[in-house]
């Protein structure tokens, strides 16, 4: 610094002696830009010129300063007036190209280089820019053959090796960048931005050791340059070395605290560590260092969507988005977010957002068709999962999730098909052997199924739920004594999972083994006291048992004895009293549900249904309005509202409320059943008959559905078609006596007779389908989510 502030005195003598003379003036601008004084040295350009408005010189070095001002505009001004000055020197023309760069005006740039290049084809920094800019254009080949033309012509200067190394890297050329590095190092060795480049093209091909090497040789040359010790945390975090990496990136703070890509890579350590609360604090830090960089907010989503704050990480993404709405990843986080919310309409809309921005991307199309798959709009979701797999068919997930779907649809043939092709794909995930196992099951390939379970096992053997799927699947063989030992494995691996207790108390029930089951179901009430279902099956053990004022004490006594009543007791005492047809009092029990919980759907939907049970349908209905209002998107609240008012006879808002129900889930086959019923009472036949089609489609092993389209049939006296649906509702349940009768009325011989028993075959149809109307309302209300 001293030599500069002696320059400075020398160049005010020389002007202070002769102030007319240019060069003076030029000479203490020139010393003033070397100090980072741009300003005061701008001032002195502008005198300079004054004196001597025709020297090309003074305009390009007042140009230069000011593009090391990012004042890029006006330098190119003072390039044109150098231009003007002296149209033959190249330097003028290469400098402006130069700056073009900066403006990404890359076409503009390219015409001046090759300005420059036409009136100094020997100078190698003209080829050398050309080369950077056919680079930022992604032209990369012109662009190697522009490095390797300024090498030609000067093959001593290292940045030409480095620059077409780094070229070669975003070409995934790795070896012949590594070659280009090593050469600019031995030009030069002392350049650690040599070491460091080179460093991360070893990072790019898993090479992590060699990189750390790299690393470190560019910080034992510049030990102050904070970029080097970031680079090297980088590269510690891919290694899962996450201690480490944060010492790193706290060194890369303590040499540069303004840079926010310190605070975010430390951030992404801490995330992977699952310290989610320091995460976010570090990622405050980056966006208060740099808020316009939409990435930042990105990042900070993760955390919060990790720790279930879900409505704060929607807002960084919308944040992310404001700031950059052209990265497709940020509407598929927000996406993502929205599905964990059950907000599946909009979810979908940002899926869609980022398959339009990127329509290449697989997981896109997968986030789509999970949704779908929520929303139960099967076949719409197998089109996405199709489209994901086509995109990229590499990825078994896809396959698996295809799998599930179809598993859904009852496809199981299909969906074992799938799991081959997620376990060909990634034959070392467990959890494809236990989805393949699970297809088997539902195909009654029980002893397959248990040979993939052994698979799963080989595979993973500290999976707690490998073992508890085989003992399920033991306990479908009615293999009980054996299944206990597989859910023992299983509680062994993994005492605190409560469902491992409740599956293993009903082996021990099925093997008459009372008390013991008993105990088995405490320990799943005792690890999870939440899970209604759990006291609801104890329940129905009491029942089955003879126990029923026994329970109703017991949860009464639990009642009192804790000091935090919770909800579930109230619920299943309401459910056993509504299961001894006791409903005034399951009424009780269910208002003390609620008080204890107002916010769960199901406990005024299960009010509903007692209060249908009393016929007080006009109550019911605001019940079944509320239940809706709480979740609008649970399909058996419109179905449970359509049945009610069907009791009412009112079939038209009836069919409103079927139609909403499966709106919502397209695969249940009892909606259409029900909604055939409500036409053919509306006397709309043909849609009736349609949508007795749509329930066998939706499910063609429920003989119901044959039995009641045979029945529409017979009273629009179509008896042939009638009775081949009776033989085929026998078929499918040939123990079911009311389809047996039916079929031999209309077989009988005489018509007398048979007009006699066609009355008598309506009494006895419409009492069993009260019956079972009933048992199905009842069935319906003991549901609980």
């Amino acid at each position: 610094m001293n030599r500069f502030q002696d320059a400075l005195k020398h160049h005010d003598l020389a002007i202070l002696k002769y102030p007319e003379n240019a060069e003076y003036y030029r000479g203490k601008a020139d010393t003033l830009r070397q100090m980072n004084r741009y300003q005061e040295a701008i001032e002195y350009y502008n005198l300079a010129i004054q004196k001597n408005p025709k020297t090309s010189m003074y305009f390009n070095n007042k140009a230069f300063t000011l593009y090391k001002m990012n004042r890029i505009e006006e330098s190119l001004e003072q390039f044109d007036q150098a231009i003007y000055q002296d149209p033959e020197d190249s330097n003028y023309y290469h400098n402006k190209g130069y700056s073009l760069i900066l403006l990404k005006r890359f076409e503009e740039s390219l015409k001046y280089l090759d300005l420059a290049i036409n009136r100094n084809p020997e100078n190698p920094k003209n080829y050398h820019s050309k080369a950077l800019t056919l680079e930022k254009m992604n032209r990369f080949e012109e662009a190697l053959e522009y490095y390797d033309s300024a090498i030609q012509k000067n093959p001593e200067i290292p940045d030409h090796y480095n620059d077409k190394a780094n070229t070669l890297h975003k070409m995934d050329r790795f070896k012949e960048a590594l070659k280009n590095f090593d050469y600019a190092i031995q030009k030069n060795p002392e350049n650690p931005l040599y070491y460091r480049n080179k460093a991360v093209t070893l990072e790019a091909m898993n090479r992590f050791v060699e990189a750390l090497e790299y690393y470190d040789s560019a910080i034992s040359i510049y030990p102050e340059n904070a970029d080097y010790y970031n680079g090297k945390a980088n590269t510690l975090l891919r290694m899962n070395k996450f201690e480490e990496a944060l010492e790193y990136y706290d060194s890369a703070i303590s040499k540069n605290p303004e840079n926010p890509d310190y605070y975010n890579g430390k951030a992404n350590t801490l995330l992977r560590m699952n310290k989610f609360e320091e995460a976010l604090e570090y990622y405050d830090s980056a966006i208060s260092k740099n808020p316009e960089n939409a990435v930042y907010y990105n990042n900070k989503s993760y955390p919060l969507y990790q720790l279930n704050r879900l409505d704060e990480s929607l807002e960084q993404y919308e944040l992310a988005i404001q700031k950059n709405c052209e990265n497709p990843n940020y509407f598929y986080g927000k996406a993502n977010t929205l599905l964990r919310m059950n907000k599946f309409e909009e979810a979908l809309e940002q899926y869609d957002s980022a398959i339009s921005k990127n329509p290449e991307n697989a997981d896109y199309y997968n986030g789509k068709a999970n949704t779908l798959l929520r929303m139960n709009k099967f076949e719409e979701a197998l089109e996405y999962y199709d489209s994901a797999i086509s995109k990229y068919h590499e990825n078994a997930d896809y396959y698996i999730n295809k799998a599930y779907l179809l598993y859904q649809m009852n496809r199981f043939e299909e969906s074992s098909q799938q799991c081959d092709l997620a376990i060909q794909k990634n034959p070392e995930n467990s959890n494809y052997y236990a989805w393949k196992a699970n297809s088997l099951i539902k195909m009654n390939c029980l002893e397959v199924a248990l040979k993939y379970y052994n698979l799963a096992i080989q595979k993973n053997p500290n999976n707690s739920s490998l073992y508890y799927g085989k003992a399920n699947t033991l306990l479908n063989m009615n293999k009980f004594q054996e299944g206990l030992e597989q859910y023992d494995l299983a509680i062994a691996k993994n005492s605190e999972n409560s469902d491992y207790y409740n599956n293993k108390a009903y082996s021990l029930y099925k093997l008459n083994r009372f008390e013991e089951s008993l105990e088995q179901y405490d320990l799943a009430i005792q690890k999870n006291p939440e899970n209604s279902n759990y006291y609801n099956l104890k329940a129905n053990s009491l029942i089955k048992m003879n126990f029923f004022e026994q329970f109703k004490k017991t949860l009464t006594i639990q009642a009192f004895i804790l000091a935090k009543v919770n909800q579930i007791f109230y619920l299943c005492l309401a459910n056993t009293l509504y299961r001894m047809n006791r409903f005034e009092e399951s009424l009780e029990q269910y208002d003390l549900a609620v008080q204890k919980n107002s916010k769960d759907s199901d406990y005024y939907n299960n009010k509903a249904y007692s209060l249908q049970q009393l016929n007080r349908f006009e109550e019911s209905q605001k019940y079944q309005d509320f239940t809706i209002q709480k979740n609008s998107e649970i399909s058996k609240y419109y179905y449970g509202k359509a049945n009610a008012l069907q009791r009412m006879n009112k079939f038209e808002e009836a069919l409103q409320q079927c139609d909403s129900a499966i709106s919502k889930n397209p695969e249940n086959s009892d909606y259409y059943n029900n909604k055939a019923y409500l036409l053919y009472q509306l006397n709309r036949y043909e849609e009736s008959l349609r949508q007795y089609d749509l329930a066998i489609q939706k499910n063609s092993k429920d003989s119901d559905y044959y039995n009641n389209k045979a029945y529409s049939l017979y009273y629009l006296n179509r008896y042939e078609e009638s009775l081949k649906l009776y033989y085929l509702a026998i078929q499918k349940n040939p123990k079911n006596i009311n389809q047996c009768y039916s079929k031999r009325i209309i077989e009988s011989p005489s018509l007398v007779i048979q007009d006699l028993l066609q009355k008598l075959l309506f009494i006895n149809l419409f009492l069993v389908r009260m019956h079972r109307y009933e048992k199905q309302q009842k069935r319906q209300a003991l549901e609980i989510k």
